[in-house]
Parts: C-alpha cells; structure tokens; sequence
C-alpha cells in the first residue's frame, strides 16, 4: 500500500485560509477534523491539502524545508497524470515555491535596475521530480520534490554535499518539535501567498 494514497487519505481537502485563522488544536486540518499524529498511519507534516494536491514535509529532508506535492489519486509515474491535476500540479508549484523560500530564508529585497523589488533573485531552489527506479523515484508515486538551497557561501557541509547531485548527500530524519514549528510557519505562508496570488492575477 502506498504511502502517499495512506496521506492523501488520511487528509482531507482544506481552505489554505484555514490556516490564517486560530483553531483549537495546532494538529488539526481544520477547527473539526483531527489529523493522524506521528507514529500513526497517514500522519504527515501537512501545508496544502486540495482536492487534486497534497503537499507536505519530506521526512528524511536534504535541507530544512524540503517538502513534497504529490497528486491525491494514485499515479506512478507522470505520464499517467491527467490535464485536470498536471494544471493544478503547475498552479501549486510556484506559490509552494515562494511561499517556502520566502519562510526558510526571508523577503527578497534585490531590486532591478530601476529599483523595483524583485520576486525571488538571491533565492536558489530546486524542483525535481523522478520517474522510476532507474531516474531515483523511491515512492511510486508521481511526486515533486521543493528544496531550498542557502546562498553558496552560506551553505552548510552537509548542504554542499547533497549539492553535487540531487537525491545523492546528505539527508536527515526531520526532527519532528523542529517540523511542527516550520509547518504552521509554511502553512500560513502559502495562506498569504494564495491571497497575493489573487490581488495580482
């Protein structure tokens, strides 16, 4: 049984607003519906869960705030993904993207020639997604791996080490009181990033 499908179905679709607004208990998808927690089948460190997407913490991570956007139905490899989920796939994306760089390294503020603050210039990240054994897929199932990288001078031994080659270095169990602080940071950031999307688009 899949690992991801057992996440997908555990979680349920929720309003990335949910997240701006104080509930009752830090663990739950909303103020009505308990998550599993660690050790329990299912249990994810959750930031987005729509009806197409999920996207949460990746739990041996190459750097702090690695996380993963998986479908909800079960594809292996990205062939198989339909146009309906491929759109929202290419949506969630860039705003997981910015919403995770933006949490783990700041608000850019490098400006343009004319002095116009740019949208993510000194941050570097990568997007990668495997399909099969042969490519490095280790679940079989289509996943998108967000990893931010610290600016070259900045970057730890370990960090330089999985540089060389993504999914080859050094990788780490998450810590899970480290994982609960960082999710509800992303998860509030991906709320205000979905509002900023929708001001500007």
């Amino acid at each position: 049984s899949c690992v991801f499908c057992r996440i997908a179905t555990a979680h349920h679709p929720v309003a990335p607003s949910t997240y701006l607004q104080p509930t009752p208990n830090a663990n739950a998808d909303s103020p009505s519906t308990p998550t599993p927690g660690p050790g329990e089948d299912g249990h994810a460190f959750l930031i987005l869960s729509t009806k197409h997407v999920l996207a949460f913490l990746d739990i041996m991570p190459l750097t702090r705030g690695h996380v993963l956007v998986v479908p909800r139905v079960h594809h292996e490899k990205l062939a198989e993904v339909g146009v309906r989920v491929s759109r929202e796939l290419g949506t969630w994306l860039p705003i997981l993207s910015r919403a995770v760089m933006r949490t783990v390294f700041g608000e850019s503020t490098d400006t343009d020639p004319s002095g116009n603050t740019l949208t993510s210039p000194s941050w570097n990240w990568n997007v990668v997604q495997n399909n099969g054994v042969g490519a490095a897929q280790v679940v079989p199932h289509v996943h998108f791996h967000i990893v931010p990288r610290p600016p070259l001078g900045q970057a730890s031994t370990s960090a330089k080490m999985s540089f060389v080659m993504f999914g080859r270095g050094q990788r780490e169990d998450l810590d899970d009181e480290e994982a609960e602080d960082l999710v509800r940071l992303l998860r509030e950031e991906v709320a205000r990033e979905v509002v900023r999307v929708k001001e500007v688009e």
